[in-house]
């Protein structure tokens, strides 16, 4: 885990980041720019840096790092000492398990040296970390444990990465993917179903109709015959 450098990001690391900090941090720390839901929970021992968003119900466990600009949809959750470094967004509804790490900036490899610190503290220069472009994770997504997500890469909605894996491609919706680098194994549904759920996208119903759609919620999609019992796109919200 990165350290917090100050006393006052020590503070809110050690307190788990309350809603009457927010406004403090965004004032007192110029590397924090944070928008948290009220109802977003962060445990003790996170550290927050950068432009960080965090959407309702939203769960950060201990030791959970985000440095950049880093938004995490409604009510996803993330286990204990989770990276999120560089422009990554994650959707609604995920679940990420401990020790996953998204890094969406990594080192420049083309000049003598490749460590940032001696560029700047030996030869008072600068050497920008390189990137392929934003990590984007979609809805509804799990990841396994010591999963790495590297730069450019984007998950679909639906799609589940196994557990020790390096995503290093696009990962298509409802896929499951594992290995190093992760490879497609399977799919989560039949295409018929696949395709339904693409267009319902459920992960964007407000909570109440997803109540009152809660016998859709509890069948078995893995199963061809039950895909026309999935709503009908005239009754989506």
């Amino acid at each position: 885990m990165e350290l917090p450098e100050t006393l006052l990001e020590r503070g809110l690391s050690v307190l788990g980041y309350p809603s009457v900090t927010h406004g403090v941090a965004n004032r007192y720390l110029d590397a924090a720019d944070l928008e948290i839901a009220p109802s977003a929970r962060i445990a003790m021992g996170c550290l927050l840096r950068g432009q960080v968003d965090l959407g309702p119900y939203t769960r950060l466990s201990r030791g959970c790092v985000a440095g950049g600009d880093v938004t995490i949809g409604r009510r996803t959750n993330l286990e204990p000492n989770c990276d999120l470094i560089g422009d990554v967004e994650i959707g609604n509804y995920c679940a990420i398990a401990r020790r996953t790490s998204f890094q969406q900036t990594n080192h420049e490899t083309s000049k003598p040296s490749q460590q940032i610190r001696f560029y700047e503290e030996v030869l008072d220069s600068d050497l920008p970390p390189a990137e392929e472009g934003p990590i984007t994770v979609g809805s509804d997504v799990w990841i396994g444990t010591r999963v790495t997500v590297l730069s450019g890469v984007t998950i679909g909605d639906g799609a589940i990465v196994g557990a020790g894996s390096v995503v290093t491609e696009d990962v298509e919706p409802y896929a499951i993917v594992a290995g190093v680098p992760a490879e497609r194994i399977g799919w989560r549904f039949p295409r018929d179903v696949r395709e339904r759920l693409l267009e319902l996208e459920w992960w964007e119903w407000d909570e109440e109709t997803m109540r009152q759609r809660r016998d859709f919620f509890e069948r078995d999609l893995q199963r061809a015959e039950v895909a026309n019992a999935i709503p009908d796109l005239e009754e989506r919200p």
